[in-house]
């Protein structure tokens, strides 16, 4: 019985042995990791220390693979569809209207004039452009024709007109005006509208005449120039006025100011007895009797608007009337002009010259055209007849020089053949019973000039019936 006690008791040692074998070892495998800190050192959880070292290796570890990456030059972008916006298209142009003159002619019953429509295209950005228009004369006026020069073409029966003018680019309209003789007391202004969609301008049309010889009354007017300005403003100036009395007689005088678009008559002088307005742009002043021989000097003050300022020169008008006891009333006009420097950095006014009508130049493009569809096979141009005829007039001319020139050489021809012929003279012996004596010498015969007759030998000639004398003896013994 001892000896299974004895064999459990080894057993449980062995067993005691090798649990502390493991334990052992397992204490000395734990330590490094596990040891307990010593004095100034901290723990760190063993857990804890794999977790926070694997994300910060993972960058460390990826850094040399995208180092490379950074040295090559970076890709170019990605090209952009979408073109930049163009500039925006600005619609403006330019217009200047002439003054309608009428010269001394007009007193003489020609009312003919001409009116001159400048139009520039000053848009931006906007290539070619058209500007339409139309023109409206006053009463007492008409259009008897027109033309355009520049790009512009014109329709005189509906007094309309169109420009295609590139950016820049200069368009003339002449249109021909008759005045009627007595509009000039009453005639007013026209007017020039144009556009570009809805950019659009009106200029007025002025008409200016020369003083009429009318006789009793005498008109003078003048109006200062305004002074320079750097921008357009409102101005004020003053218009001297000088009516006088030329006639024999007293008579009642009185003035009427005919002012331009933009400008308006606001003081007058204190000889006028009256003044009223009788018309938009037109006012009167009464001025009483006025004797023969005496003038009356009158300032009237008026206002530029910086509108009107701009559009200078500026055309008015001023009207005389004396009414002597008893007779018609007299009546002269005296045109005056508003001026002044051109504003600082503003163009100056288009030019108003008429240009020449463009009849030859459109008829040499109208031949050339038609030409052209002949050659296309379209309408026939008159051309070819017109050359053929001028061909054959040069060939007549030709030949008709051509004898002309031949008839003279013949003629000195015949001259020099005349010096020569003169050496020789043929005699024709009389008929036999004819007269005697000197008479009896014949003529030269009539042979034409241009032959020339062989010169004969020394004695009678054969056939002629003469005979030597010496033979006719020898004759007379043989017989």
């Amino acid at each position: 019985m001892e000896a299974p006690s004895g064999r459990r008791t080894t057993r449980r040692l062995r067993a005691g042995s090798f649990v502390l074998l493991a334990a052992a070892c397992a204490l000395l495998f734990a330590v490094p990791a596990h040891a307990e800190p010593g004095d100034g050192e901290t723990s760190t959880a063993p857990v804890e220390t794999p977790t926070t070292d694997v994300p910060t290796q993972e960058p460390t570890t990826a850094a040399p693979t995208e180092a490379p990456a950074t040295t090559e030059a970076p890709p170019p972008p990605p090209p952009t569809t979408a073109a930049p916006p163009p500039p925006p298209a600005v619609h403006r142009f330019k217009m200047t209207v002439s003054t309608v003159s009428l010269g001394d002619a007009y007193w003489q019953g020609d009312g003919a004039g001409e009116l001159v429509i400048a139009v520039k295209n000053t848009g931006e950005n906007v290539g070619k452009d058209t500007v339409t228009g139309f023109y409206a004369l006053p009463s007492g006026a008409q259009a008897t024709g027109a033309y355009g020069t520049g790009g512009c073409a014109v329709a005189p029966a509906a007094l309309s007109f169109s420009c295609a003018l590139p950016e820049q680019g200069l368009g003339q309209i002449v249109v021909k005006v008759n005045v009627d003789q007595g509009a000039w007391k009453t005639i007013g202004l026209g007017q020039v509208t144009a556009a570009i969609g809805q950019y659009q301008r009106n200029v007025p049309i002025a008409f200016a005449f020369t003083t009429p010889p009318t006789p009793g009354i005498e008109l003078n007017t003048s109006a200062p120039p305004l002074p320079a300005a750097a921008a357009a403003r409102d101005e004020s100036l003053q218009l001297a006025v000088r009516l006088r009395n030329t006639g024999a007689t007293r008579a009642a005088g009185a003035v009427e100011i005919v002012t331009p678009p933009g400008v308006d008559l606001v003081t007058f002088p204190s000889v006028c007895r009256s003044h009223k307005r009788v018309g938009p742009d037109r006012d009167r002043c009464e001025l009483g009797d006025i004797a023969a021989g005496k003038e009356v000097s009158t300032a009237f003050g008026m206002t530029v608007s910086a509108a009107a300022r701009a559009e200078l020169p500026l055309t008015g008008a001023v009207h005389g009337y004396l009414v002597p006891p008893g007779q018609d009333m007299i009546e002269t006009r005296y045109d005056f002009k508003i001026t002044a420097p051109p504003l600082a950095g503003v163009e100056a006014p288009l030019p108003t010259s008429a240009p020449p009508s463009p009849v030859a130049q459109r008829t040499f493009e109208t031949d050339f055209s038609l030409r052209k569809q002949s050659n296309d096979g379209g309408t026939m141009s008159s051309l070819p007849i017109v050359g053929g005829i001028v061909g054959l007039v040069a060939i007549v001319g030709a030949l008709v020089v051509f004898s002309v020139r031949r008839r003279m050489r013949d003629d000195v021809e015949d001259d020099a053949l005349s010096a020569d012929e003169v050496e020789d003279v043929v005699l024709v012996p009389a008929q036999s019973g004819g007269p005697t004596g000197p008479s009896a010498a014949l003529t030269r015969s009539p042979v034409p000039r241009s032959l020339t007759l062989p010169r004969l030998p020394s004695g009678p000639v054969a056939g002629s019936g003469f005979r030597d004398r010496e033979q006719t003896g020898r004759d007379e013994d043989g017989d």
